[in-house]
Order: C-alpha cells, then structure tokens, then sequence
C-alpha cells in the first residue's frame, strides 16, 4: 500500500501540469480569438479604407483612435470582474459570483450609453480637441456616427466572451467571433464605396449587435456559473470592488490616449499626413498581434486567482512558469513572421503610394519586437493582480503607455519614425527593470527566482505536510487514494468520523470521474488534492474528462425514487458545501468540510 500512494504521488505531478497546461491553453486560445475578433474588425477595416478610400480617409480613423482606446475604458468592469470572480471560485464563494456578472453587465451598460450619446452630439467638436481639421474632420464624423451605436454591444460582447471559458461556453464565442468578422467583410465590401467612412462604421455597429445576439443565450439557465437572474440585484459594493482590480485598465486607458495623441502630434509635425496613416495601420495591427501576449496574460490572470484563491502554491507557480514559456515561443515567431514578411504588409495595406508603403515597411520590421517583452510585463502584473498588490499595478499601468508617448515625442524629431516603431519595446524593457528594482526592494535583497518576480509571499499556499495530492487512473487508485486521505486527516488531527466521511466522499466523486468521465478515450488525467486548514479541510478533484456536475444530480434528493444517486446523496449530506465549475473543459469540484469541535 505504502509503494502505491508513493507512485501516486509521483503520478500526481504529470497529472496536474498537463490539467493546467491543458486549461491555460484553451483559456488562452479562447482570448486570442476575442481579442483578435475585435482587433481583425479594425485591421478589415483598415485594408479597405486604405485601398479605396485612401490617406485623407486613414488620417481620420488615425486621429479618432483616442476615442477607440476611450471605449476600452470597459476592462476596468471586464478584468476586474475576471480576476474577483476567480478568487471568489478559488475561495468557495459562488454565491457571489453571479452577483458580481449582473452588477458589472448593467454598469457597462449604463456607462457606455452615455458614452454613445457625448459622441454622437459632440462629433464636430471632438475632433477639433483631437487637433484634426478640414476635410480629415469632417470624414471623422462620418465615421463617428456610424461606429458609435456599436460601442454599447461591442463591449458586452467583451465582457461576456471573457466569462465564456468559465461558464463553458468557448463553442458559442467561436461561432460569436466568426459571425462578427465575416459580417464585418461583407459589410465592409457593401457599404464603403456608396457611404464611405459611414459605411465602415455602420458595418462595425452591425457586426457587434449581432455577435452580441449570439453569445446572449449561452448566458441563461440556473446551470451556468454566469447567468441572468431577477433574484441576483445589483450590487455597488461589488462594481467597487471589480473597479479596483480593474482600475489598472483605466490607468493604462488614459496612458494610451496620451500616447495616441503624443503619436499623432509628433508624426504629424515630422513626418506628416503618412505618418499619422502609418500610426493608424500600426495601432490597428498592433492590436492585432497583441492578441498573443495578451491571451496568455489574460489566461494565465483568470487560473491564478483562481490557484490564489484555493491557496495553491505549486499550481500558481507552475502556470507562471508554462505561460512565460509557451507564451515567449509564440510571441518570438511572431515577431520574426513580421519581419520576414514585413514588405508583403506594406504592400497589402498600403497598395497605391509608395511613401506610406516605404514608411509602413519599416513599422512591420521594427514595430511588433514589443510583443517580447510585453508578455514578460503583463504576466507578472496581472500575478500582482490576482494578488490584490494594487499600487504597483495602478502606476505601472499610466506610466508604461504614458512614457511610450514621452519617448516618441522627445525622439522622433531627432532619429524619425523609426523612433516612433521602437518607443513600445524599449518602454517595456525599462519597466521589467523597474519592476525588478521594486521585487528587490520588497524581498530587501537580489532575488531573481520565479517566486520572487511574481511577489508571491513566503507564507502563501498550503504547505506539503499540510496538503495531500493523488493522481487517479483506476478503481484501484481511487480506493487508495480514500484510504491514504484517512491517514492524512487522522494524522492533522481530525476526529476519525470526519476523517472517514472525507474518505468516502473522495471514493464516491472520484469513482464518478471514472465512470462518467474516462471512457475509452487516452489523454484522460484527474487528480485529488486534500488540504488541512484551522477551518477545516478543503478537497479538490480536477480532471479533463466529460462535464459532470454532480449539484444536478444532487436534485434528485427529493425523487420518489430513493435509491436513485444515493452515493451522491450521501456526499451531499456529509460535505459542509459541494462546488463544481467547468472551466475551458477542466473540470474542478471543491468540497468543503468544516473542522469539528
């Protein structure tokens, strides 16, 4: 028995880094694709003003992307409400979650309606804030009054797609995405030559309402972790609460508008017209590519709130380091994609003048080199993050983007546009160094370790006497893993009538996973873990395997039929709370055993 748990034991560790490689890797793939879905819109767009409408016309969306970086304004509701609804998972605490869901979903609702109407009525007098004249301005508020109905449903469609992977939904944001982008083509193709700058609008505003329209259902029905109920009222403590985890985006928002602008201003003077169109091609595509760093870092933020929430140590640290690593892979053949390829671009978005072609060649060769060290940054920020180390985070977050325009403005005068393509990579890699200086200051020596860099105290997670982990692949595991988690609640302590009950509850949820779950398929993982607190004992099952919430059959406790889920019943009676959430196909049960006393 003894040799068994001990291979168990070992088994465990391959167990749980395939489970979170497998779940970052979903999560991350699913954000790509959200990000992407808005960013593509602006690169489509881009293509066709640029070969039809030409650089008085990309002049004008360029001077408008201030207000386009304004509407991201929403990810202070959207990754604050992430990263406190994975800590409320992580914590045990679902009856907060969909509160939360509701409260952030009226709030943007209500703050961006607002935002619509102030652009609509001020169009004229916006771009004369923005330094844009003539008959650039008067294209920009024809742009301007066909995007802006679109702003409500595209940042709810943001919303909602970042809570797909956790309410199971990725399927649906798929289908949302690709109606979005080919809607926006079609559109585009129809509506540019008659009506212009409008039409691309129009076109965007129709693409959001219909994406909207298909990721809507996914959200109703008691079963989703996130879903539309009367009971659930909204809740200002909340909104606060995920307006401090996301006031970081503010920061950056605000960062980005004085970097757009300090962009605009200097290329306009230095470069003219075809810089600022060159800005406008970077900034869209920028985005675009962006959607690598971002992913990871998005993916990697929603599993460590949850891993801080449960008090899993060796989880958080694993996922920093398998997202650094994939997400650097990725993000280096990105960048050398660009600059092998960097003169076919230019060509593509820039077809019928050789100055802006000759600009935007250089910006495809040097401008995408960000996308290294941004995944560096973005990762250990959103680790302080999940963490609630918020000061940091709030500076960081104005002063990155902020000095990038500082940097182009001083710059560009002297060295040229190129200035302009290299100002995010350099701004990036002096604030890794910044943030390196603040580790060192905070751990009061040089400490380069992964631990260090994400700020993770000493005293954070479960220790290894204090937690037990088993890897499950048979009948046989799963009743010597029942066996050994009696040894181990008996040995912390724990009287053995709730030791046992722990036991059988391990036995009959982990048979389940077996039964239900493995089949005949490979690549099928699952894994227990059993952590000792002062509060009691809290045990996690995860696997890989078909959905299985056992709640539901929980339901089935008040049938005529009484032999029905007994075992299931019976767990029901002896767990002090039972909570199971699918996450991008990982499934995760929590139960809770409070100590006796």
């Amino acid at each position: 028995m003894k040799d068994r748990v001990i291979s168990g034991e070992k088994r465990v560790d391959a167990a749980q880094k395939k489970l979170i490689k497998e779940s970052l890797f979903h999560i991350a793939v699913s954000n790509m694709f959200i990000l992407v879905a808005t960013c593509a819109c602006g690169v489509i767009d881009n293509l066709f003003i640029s070969r039809i409408l030409g650089p008085e016309a990309l002049a004008a969306v360029g001077f408008f992307s201030p207000v386009t970086v304004a509407v991201g304004f929403s990810y202070i509701m959207i990754l604050g409400t992430q990263v406190l609804a994975g800590n409320f998972i992580g914590a045990g605490r679902n009856d907060k979650v969909n509160r939360l869901f509701i409260s952030s979903f009226l709030t943007i609702t209500v703050f961006f309606i607002v935002f619509t109407i102030l652009c609509m009525c001020f169009a004229s007098r916006l771009g004369e804030l923005l330094g844009v004249k003539g008959a650039v301005n008067d294209a920009m508020c024809e742009y301007i009054m066909g995007y802006c109905p679109g702003i409500v449903p595209q940042t709810l469609v943001a919303l909602l797609m970042a809570l797909c992977s956790l309410n199971n939904e990725l399927k649906r944001s798929y289908v949302s995405i690709g109606v979005m982008i080919v809607g926006n083509v079609v559109l585009d193709w129809l509506l540019v030559k008659d009506f212009g700058l409008f039409g691309i609008g129009i076109a965007s505003t129709v693409g959001s309402f219909v994406s909207l329209a298909v990721l809507l259902p996914g959200f109703f029905g008691a079963d989703r972790l996130f879903h539309f109920q009367l009971k659930d009222k909204f809740s200002m403590k909340l909104v606060l609460s995920a307006a401090k985890r996301g006031l970081p985006s503010l920061m950056f928002s605000v960062g980005v508008i004085i970097k757009n602008y300090c962009f605009n201003y200097s290329l306009s003077q230095y470069t003219g017209e075809i810089g600022v169109a060159a800005a406008g091609i970077l900034s869209s595509v920028c985005a675009f590519a962006g959607a690598i760093p971002a992913g990871f870092a998005n993916a990697f933020s929603t599993l460590a709130s949850i891993y801080y929430g449960e008090q899993d140590r060796g989880s958080y640290i694993y996922l920093s380091r398998i997202t650094l690593r994939m997400g650097l892979i990725c993000c280096t053949a990105a960048v050398g994609a660009f600059m092998i390829t960097s003169p076919i671009l230019a060509l593509i978005f820039a077809p019928g003048d050789e100055q802006l072609r000759s600009v935007s060649q250089r910006m495809f060769l040097l401008g995408f080199t960000f996308l290294i060290p941004n995944l560096v940054y973005n990762v250990l920020l959103n680790s302080y993050r999940a963490q609630n180390r918020m000061l940091l985070i709030n500076i960081m977050s104005f002063a990155e983007t902020a000095a990038i325009g500082l940097f182009v403005l001083l710059t560009v005068g002297s060295f040229g546009a190129d200035a302009a393509w290299l100002a995010n990579t350099i701004v990036d890699i002096l604030c890794i160094l910044v943030i390196i200086a603040s580790v060192f200051y905070y751990r009061k020596k040089p400490d380069l370790s992964l631990s260090a860099l994400l700020k993770l105290p000493d005293s954070f997670g479960v220790s290894e006497k204090d937690c037990f982990v088993y890897a499950i692949e048979d009948a046989e595991q799963v009743v010597e893993a029942s066996s050994a988690a009696i040894k181990f609640c008996m040995d912390h302590g724990y009287k053995r009538r709730l030791s046992t009950h722990v036991g059988l509850c391990i036995e009959e949820m982990a048979y389940n996973v077996l039964k239900h779950g493995f089949g005949n398929r490979s690549g099928r993982y699952a894994d227990i873990r059993v952590a000792a607190s002062e509060d009691g004992l809290t045990v996690r099952i995860r696997d890989n395997c078909r959905e299985f919430d056992p709640r539901k059959r929980m339901e089935i406790h008040s049938s005529k039929d009484k032999a029905s889920n007994f075992g299931i019943r019976i767990v029901a009676g002896q767990a002090d709370t039972i909570e199971y959430y699918n996450n991008a196909g990982i499934n995760t049960l929590i139960m809770r055993f409070l100590k006796e006393t």
